[in-house]
């Protein structure tokens, strides 16, 4: 170890057993604290159990933890405000460390707040036009506010607040989102207008990148003068949930731009998903390698835990990438238990598990612990779509065809997930050509998508077209010959209605799946 080591603006003298300013100036650090960091210090990046703290610090004295945790507060006070960041606590584990190599975010507009995933963003008041149109005065503050409020709610959004978002406009000298931007230290500036066209109200509303003035997502939504007050918080729903599928579309794309060994844990976890929701076998390794490295970067980071556990689990389920095989289900719900505990409000973490808690079965635990992903991200197509998975595993069909179709109606580039959903929510209610039709739409999204190749031949089949049905088999096994009769999401996807499963995996039996096939050479489903 080296004899000194920076941290921020803390300097550790481990020669000399004390702890610097940058300005030089000395700064208290009991003995025993000290011991405590040099150990931390001497294996930084890697979790250090209590147990064994307590042993190396307090050789042959018997001490309970509660001297451990008020060394760790004593660290912490001395490295200052990143004191938390910089130490971390790894529950029922121990302590980390921060590496070097990733320091915890100190700048603003780079990165998430703590417990969120997605950049900050800040809402602008909305141009009224006040001289051409003085009865909307205050109008476009007001919608502001109430898209403030909305977009707070997602429990994955680090939102500006409205003060100081508001007073930001008014200290800026050219009023660009850019300066907004550098003001506030967020990444997105939502702003927009409001004026009259004879009896209508039109809206305008972009999302602009703070970095480089680009323009992310706009829409312009017409409704009458008379009305607005009446469809307002339809309108504010409306632009929230586009806004946040565009976000999230323009994240996970901007994620997989250059080399893996340049991003930091939260840019793996974003690239980590993106691959995952591509579906295709390549993209599930490049998820799970994705995933991995941010937790080597970061153990604590609760979204990358919960992103693995669902990588994880979909690989498993959907027998894509032929390295997962069912066994592999119970580490991924470890995997999002260790990511709620890190962090109990994650959404991702609560859809992940709701997923796995379906595929084993317990289908009403699953769709409470979706419902409560949807609560911590309300009009998140994501969480509408893992919402309506679950609401169909535990047999209320309609409920999960008015999410699905939420879900779509959300987004302007659904990822495969969200016709899938429909498909079976439509399959269900012998809804069969829309089903088919959703298939389609979800394979052509996500040619590598086992599960809508599945549902599609089975519609196909309900509406006798074998041909079509069986054609839709053969390309699914040429995609993923290690998917058949026995994939957990084929057997848990009608999971509380019994006869409904039984009739799926009959016909696609009787189109030309097979029982998955395992050999002794195959893996057997360690999550590694």
């Amino acid at each position: 170890m080296a004899d000194r080591i920076t941290l921020v603006d803390v300097v550790v003298d481990f020669s000399r057993g004390q702890v610097f300013a940058r300005n030089g100036d000395r700064l208290d650090l009991r003995p025993r604290a000290f011991d405590v960091l040099s150990r931390l210090a001497a294996r930084r990046g890697e979790v250090v159990g209590k147990d064994e703290l307590l042993s190396a610090c307090w050789p042959d004295v018997v001490v309970t933890e509660d001297s451990l945790t008020q060394c760790i507060c004593e660290i912490r006070r001395v490295l200052g405000d990143t004191g938390r960041d910089l130490i971390r606590t790894i529950p029922r584990r121990g302590y980390l460390l921060v590496p070097a190599e990733t320091p915890p975010p100190t700048a603003p507009g780079r990165l998430p707040a703590p417990g969120r995933f997605w950049q900050p963003i800040a809402v602008v008041p909305f141009d009224t036009f006040d001289g051409a149109h003085p009865d909307l005065a205050g109008l476009g503050a007001g919608f502001a506010e109430d898209l403030t409020t909305e977009l707070a709610r997602n429990r994955h959004l680090s939102v500006i607040a409205r003060h100081s978002a508001f007073a930001a406009v008014a200290r800026s000298g050219t009023g660009t989102a850019a300066e907004i931007a550098g003001l506030l230290g967020a990444r997105y500036v939502l702003e927009g207008s409001l004026r009259r066209a004879g009896e209508s109200l039109i809206v305008n509303a972009q999302l602009i990148d703070g970095h480089d003035s680009r323009h992310v997502w706009a829409e312009r939504y017409t409704i009458a003068a008379d009305s607005f007050f009446a469809v307002q918080d339809t309108l504010v729903a409306r632009i929230v949930s586009a806004l946040f599928s565009e976000l999230r579309d323009a994240e996970q794309v901007a994620s997989l731009a250059g080399p893996a060994d340049a991003l930091g844990a939260h840019d793996l976890t974003m690239r980590a998903i993106a691959h995952l929701n591509r579906f295709s076998a390549r993209d599930m390794l490049l998820a799970h390698a994705a995933v991995e490295r941010a937790l080597v970067l970061d153990p604590a980071f609760a979204t990358a835990h919960g992103v693995k556990g669902l990588a994880t689990a979909t690989d498993a389920a959907l027998a894509i990438s032929g390295t997962l095989g069912p066994d592999a289900i119970a580490a991924a719900e470890a995997a999002i238990r260790t990511g709620l505990e890190l962090n109990p409000a994650s959404p991702i973490g609560h859809r992940a598990l709701g997923y796995v808690l379906a595929l084993r079965g317990q289908y009403e635990d699953g769709l409470d612990a979706a419902l409560r992903s949807l609560a911590l991200a309300p009009h998140d197509a994501g969480s509408l779509v893992f919402l309506s998975m679950a609401q169909t595993a535990a047999g209320r069909y309609a409920m999960a065809a008015a999410n699905a179709e939420k879900a779509l109606d959300f987004s302007s580039v659904a990822a495969a997930t969200l016709p899938a959903a429909a498909a079976a929510a439509y399959y269900a209610l012998g809804r069969h050509g829309e089903a088919a039709r959703c298939a389609t739409a979800a394979t052509e999204r996500s040619p590598g998508y086992t599960i809508a190749y599945a549902l599609g031949a089975a519609s196909d089949a309900a509406l006798g077209r074998i041909e079509q049905a069986r054609a839709r088999i053969a390309i699914l096994r040429r995609a993923a010959p290690h998917f058949g009769l026995g994939a957990p999401r084929v057997t848990t996807i009608f999971g509380s209605d019994a006869a409904l499963g039984q009739r799926f995996v009959e016909t696609l039996e009787r189109c030309g799946l097979p029982a998955v096939r395992r050999s002794d050479d195959e893996p057997s489903g360690s999550a590694g």
